[in-house]
């Protein structure tokens, strides 16, 4: 017999209804840290854990059926080393004689384009590799700080002689670290220290087959290309640019992660004036354009009626000359050292093609609306427009007709010409110098100059973190095992041109206020947007909001530390720092003689925007705007033309002859370039994480002055979150169209210069 329950009141079961609603949703205890609704949205319960894979998702993770489909980011490290091994690709030490070191005799003479690209790619990780380690067992980049007086800081950190070698040669580079100390070369460390970087100084070249080298389907098919138009008669029978956008959307397998592998050659009109305009305010180098003046305004005058362009001349004549604004490669011939302005700027490396190099000058028209349009471009500046070759646009105006675009080849190829001498000057000053090269600088001056514990040290050096290293690393292989091969000067020019870019270099110029307004832009939020003109202009509305952010958090710092103007007057490790980069090791005679606070705040801000927004401007998008080699190549492959009439009869085989589409090593160099220097900077590395590890740092502390870094980092925090949204309104107030332009989003922006 069933005995029944007795009936349990209204109230306990109303009890015991609150009780299992709680248990499903308990009220979190808010005297306890609550993640964010993100966070507790994101975070496993039990249905996530015990929920199995549906057969759709898993199956689409499954490995291609054919191996050679399998994307392979990388080569496995131990397969990788031991090819190295089986080629003979390593430096072998005389075991009888440590001092003497023989360099890799091993030489890849085949390889495909893939497997050459990602041999490439792991073996410069492995240079870097190899510095990172030399520069931790010195002490230079530790992976544990180490404390070092400020007399030992300038027995470590000594500059390379400059501008010439302790012989009296010509120095390859700018004053950097000298890291291989004198006295530690014949030490064990000494013979690990010169084997290691005798293989970085090879590598990457023994690992290049040469041209005949190739291997695989792309070479084939170029192969019988070019055999068609040979054997035909017809160079329209051979590759087309077509074919190269064709083979860019359907047949590339690579790509990095910046952009998710995507290049502007995905895009239709990727070779049309918009883009080559919008690339001066949003591409590689934004960095650049300047207004034209009156020089060249008279000069293009003169370029107008030596061609007879009647149109131009009177629309240049009408033009408010605050419009109208140029890229100058005109300086190209005495920054490498060339004192004849008509002389032919070519150069062969022995393992490479016959290149050329030039130095154009574009001109562009800013419209009200926003609209960048370029109006004429000089091929190759010969000393003046006479002796030059210019040509001037079909379009007068953004509005004209775009249909002839796509098929007016002496205009496409006047663009390439300016292409080339922006990839030029980006890729060798504004990035490797102004950049890099000037913050190695900065880093050494300042550690031969202020002890560990001076507050400017502090406050610099979390924006050092990989930078001596990678520079050292970009020396001894991107330049002279890389790049040489694929530009149309010399090395010895190649370091000419980076030592004129060095020794012109104007520190206080270069801060973001001075230098907008040096190129004709204004230089608050509110002039560049009082009106549409500046709308497309997200680079230098985005970096002047994080120079003025980045200025108040220095301002907030500093203030701990220097009451007045006079406590930085008398702090004579302030003034021992000035007096190194200026008359010192540095060499840099435009640092600031700093007597007050104004002064330093606003040449710490510089050395932090040097490492951090700046450098990131200059780099991530390396890949998005190169890796489509045509697109923005390094080099000419043909003279260019030295007539206007031979310019004007330009044909579509003319402009492909003078491209490395033909070239399959060049192509790979080309594009290995800005693959390697793309990768995203990781999250940890970022503006935003280091104001938030700051403040996390400081916000248990006691004392009134570590209170006050704490709220200066929670407001640094705060400024840089808002940043983002402001870089974000900037990309979309842009033109329709326009490709975003997300580069300085602090989220994204490195702390420093460490890749």
């Amino acid at each position: 017999m069933a005995v029944s329950r007795p009936k349990r009141s209204l109230a306990r079961r109303a009890v015991a209804f609150v009780k299992r609603l709680l248990h499903k949703h308990p009220v979190p205890d808010l005297s306890l840290p609550v993640p964010t609704a993100t966070q507790a949205a994101s975070r496993p319960d039990k249905k996530t854990i015990l929920k199995h894979p549906a057969k759709k998702d898993f199956l689409k993770q499954i490995v291609p059926e054919a191996v050679d489909d399998c994307p392979l980011p990388s080569f496995d490290p131990g397969i990788f080393h031991s090819e190295l091994l089986d080629l003979k690709l390593y430096p072998e030490v005389d075991p009888n004689n440590p001092k003497k070191i023989r360099e890799p005799r091993g030489n890849v003479r085949e390889g495909t384009y893939l497997g050459t690209h990602l041999a490439l790619t792991q073996a410069y990780e492995r240079v870097e590799q190899t510095f990172n380690s030399l520069f931790d067992v010195l002490g230079i980049e530790p992976t544990f700080p180490r404390y070092f007086s400020l007399e030992q800081q300038r027995n470590l950190y000594q500059f390379t002689p400059y501008p010439n070698n302790a012989d009296g040669t010509p120095a390859n580079f700018p004053p950097h670290l000298q890291h291989i100390p004198v006295d530690q070369n014949h030490t064990v460390f000494g013979v690990f220290n010169t084997a290691g970087l005798l293989e970085t100084a090879v590598i990457l070249q023994k690992l290049i087959p040469d041209e005949d080298g190739f291997l695989g389907r792309t070479k084939e098919w170029l192969l019988e290309k070019a055999r068609a138009a040979a054997y035909g008669g017809d160079p329209e029978k051979g590759i087309t640019i077509q074919d190269v956008e064709d083979y860019n959307r359907f047949n590339r397998k690579v790509g990095t992660g910046i952009a998710s592998g995507g290049n502007i050659g995905l895009l239709d009109d990727w070779y049309s004036d918009r883009r080559f305009a919008e690339q001066q305010f949003t591409g590689t180098n934004p960095t650049t354009i300047t207004q034209a003046g009156k020089q060249w305004i008279g000069e293009f005058l003169t370029a107008a009626r030596i061609g007879g362009y009647n149109a131009w001349i009177s629309a240049l004549e009408a033009a408010d000359p605050a419009s109208l604004f140029v890229q100058d490669g005109s300086y190209f011939r005495d920054a490498v050292g060339v004192t004849d302005p008509t002389a032919v700027l070519h150069h062969k490396q022995p393992s490479s093609e016959d290149n050329w190099c030039v130095g154009a000058v574009s001109l562009f028209q800013l419209h009200d609306d926003g609209k960048l349009h370029p109006v004429a471009i000089c091929i190759d500046y010969r000393g003046s427009m006479e002796q030059s070759v210019t040509l001037f646009n079909k379009r007068l105006t953004p509005r004209d007709s775009i249909k002839t675009e796509k098929t007016d080849w002496p205009w496409r190829y006047a663009k390439t010409c300016a292409q080339v001498t922006d990839w030029m000057r980006h890729e060798l000053t504004v990035h490797l110098t102004l950049a890099h090269l000037v913050e190695e600088a900065i880093i050494v001056g300042t550690n031969r100059s202020l002890p560990m514990e001076h507050p400017v040290y502090r406050l610099l050096s979390p924006h050092w973190y990989k930078t001596l290293s990678v520079n050292a690393a970009a020396r001894a292989t991107l330049v002279p095992q890389v790049i040489v091969d694929i530009v149309g000067i010399s090395p010895e020019q190649c370091h000419s041109f980076i030592r004129h870019a060095y020794d012109t270099y104007d520190f206080v110029a270069h801060y973001v206020p001075n230098d907008l307004a040096r190129r004709g832009f204004p230089n608050t939020a509110e002039g560049l947007s009082s009106s549409t003109r500046y709308r497309n202009y997200a680079y230098a509305k985005d970096v002047l909001a994080l120079w003025t952010v980045l200025r108040s958090y220095v301002a907030e710092m500093l203030a701990l530390s220097y009451p007045s103007d006079e406590s930085v007057a008398q702090d004579r490790y302030i003034q021992s720092w000035c007096k190194e980069m200026r008359q010192g090791g540095a060499h840099m005679s435009s640092f600031p003689e700093i007597r007050d606070l104004e002064g330093l705040t606003d040449a710490i801000t510089m050395c932090i925007h040097t490492a951090t927004s700046f450098h990131s401007a200059v780099n991530y998008l390396q890949n998005f705007y190169q890796a489509f080699v045509i697109a923005k190549p390094p080099m000419l492959c043909t003279a260019p033309p030295t007539s206007l009439s031979t310019l004007q009869q330009m044909k579509e085989h003319d402009l492909v002859a003078s491209l490395p589409i033909n070239r399959q090593r060049q192509w790979l160099l080309s594009a290995q370039v800005p693959w390697l220097l793309s990768f995203r900077a990781p999250q940890d590395r970022s503006l935003l994480n280091y104001a938030a590890s700051m403040w996390r740092v400081y916000k248990t502390k006691k004392g009134r002055r570590e209170n006050m870094i704490a709220e200066a980092s929670e407001r640094l925090y705060a400024r840089l979150r808002e940043t983002q949204r402001v870089v974000w309104e900037n990309s979309r107030a842009m033109e329709k169209g326009s490709l975003p332009y997300m580069v300085l989003d602090p989220g994204n922006t490195a702390v420093s210069i460490l890749i």
